[in-house]
């Protein structure tokens, strides 16, 4: 090959990867979630640890705007919904996380429109009255434009794989801005 020819196929070569798309092409995994005429890819790029990193993605609303996102992330992400929640009803994307290790901790953000921007809300942490025999292993779920979790609760000496207490369920009053004992006001 010739110098000409080794020169205008790198130029080709490179004209075909800027063309490749976003930085989503270069994803450890892609989400994808659809609410009415809303939909969304999340996305957590490949050149970071799955422990711990950012997650990224774009929102396609209703009304066609369309916003991109990036929060911080502990763990790998365990699920994504679009859903109304709220009492507005508003079309939220819910991107749920899970620490790596024993405890697999779960982490919820919810990102909402507010006029022209994203609100993040990171609604993870639990209140302390909450807290008592938490451990982690939290499981989240979306019912009828309300957000759940749960998790078992540990009694002094349980082991991480043995607890006690039963099931704590939770429900997320966007209100108040706390979780509450499902079944609470």
């Amino acid at each position: 090959m010739t110098t000409r020819g080794f020169a205008a196929a790198l130029y080709c070569l490179a004209l075909a990867l800027a063309g490749c798309g976003g930085d989503e092409d270069l994803a450890e995994a892609t989400y994808t979630a659809v609410c009415g005429d809303a939909h969304a890819r999340v996305w957590m790029p490949i050149n970071e640890p799955l422990s711990v990193g950012t997650y990224r993605g774009e929102i396609t609303w209703s009304d066609g705007t369309i916003d991109r996102i990036e929060s911080g992330r502990d763990g790998m992400i365990s699920d994504v919904w679009l859903a109304e929640l709220g009492p507005d009803g508003s079309v939220c994307l819910i991107v749920t996380t899970h620490s790596a290790g024993s405890g697999s901790h779960g982490s919820v953000h919810v990102h909402r429109r507010r006029g022209d921007a994203v609100e993040t809300l990171d609604l993870s942490m639990l209140d302390p009255e909450r807290h008592d025999g938490y451990m982690g292993h939290d499981s989240f779920n979306i019912e009828e434009g309300r957000l759940y979790r749960s998790y078992p609760r540990y009694h002094e000496g349980d082991t991480n794989a043995s607890p006690s207490g039963g099931t704590v369920e939770l429900v997320y009053s966007f209100s108040e801005g706390e979780w509450f004992e499902a079944g609470e006001p």
